[in-house]
């Protein structure tokens, strides 16, 4: 199973690059990618701009791909990392904006979503959701890497038009234990309630 870590956005209503500040001692990206890498994926790509990436440390074990038009929008930068996908590989996708994502969550999610493929079941994603939200990480079987790059209403929007909602298991969380799956860090009011600062 592969790892996709979308990290290409402006940052722009942080009004500074937000994947640069700091978050645990280091950039709130290195941190999420140390994190996604804790958790033994077959591979980690992480797709980039290249103002981001040129002030960067490469973290040892992570691949990293540019998106060199990054104001088209996550869904370039989800269409490149599913482009390096190797054939016929399950992955889950990460938002580099939610740090508060727990290695120990993740896994249980992995394990979840395994156990889902095993199962013989038509479900072939999981995908979190709280109040109807989906959230993040979101893990899809090999199946869903041509759906997405199929689908003309852009890659994220091919699961939430509700076209293979059948395929898909929904986790279920209600209560406030399962937040960081939800909340993106994108202003600095959000900065300051994830640091405490």
């Amino acid at each position: 199973m592969q790892a996709i870590i979308l990290a290409a956005g402006r940052s722009a209503r942080m009004g500074e690059q937000k994947l640069l500040m700091p978050f645990n001692g280091m950039p709130m990206l290195d941190f999420v990618i140390k994190t996604v890498l804790s958790c033994g994926f077959d591979g980690t790509c992480t797709v980039v701009s290249r103002e981001t990436l040129d002030r960067l440390t490469p973290a040892e074990g992570a691949d990293y791909i540019v998106n060199p038009d990054p104001d088209r929008g996550q869904d370039s930068s989800f269409r490149r990392g599913l482009s390096i996908l190797p054939a016929g590989s399950s992955f889950a996708v990460f938002l580099a904006d939610k740090p508060m994502v727990t290695a120990a969550q993740i896994m249980n999610l992995r394990r979840r979503f395994e156990f889902l493929l095993l199962a013989g079941t038509q479900k072939s994603a999981l995908v979190p959701r709280k109040n109807g939200a989906p959230g993040h990480p979101a893990f899809y079987s090999y199946l869903w890497r041509e759906r997405f790059l199929r689908s003309d209403a852009g890659c994220r929007s091919a699961l939430f038009r509700r076209e293979r909602e059948e395929d898909v298991e929904w986790a279920e969380f209600d209560d406030c234990g399962h937040d960081s799956f939800f909340t993106d860090v994108d202003t600095p009011e959000d900065y300051r309630r994830l640091t405490g600062q």
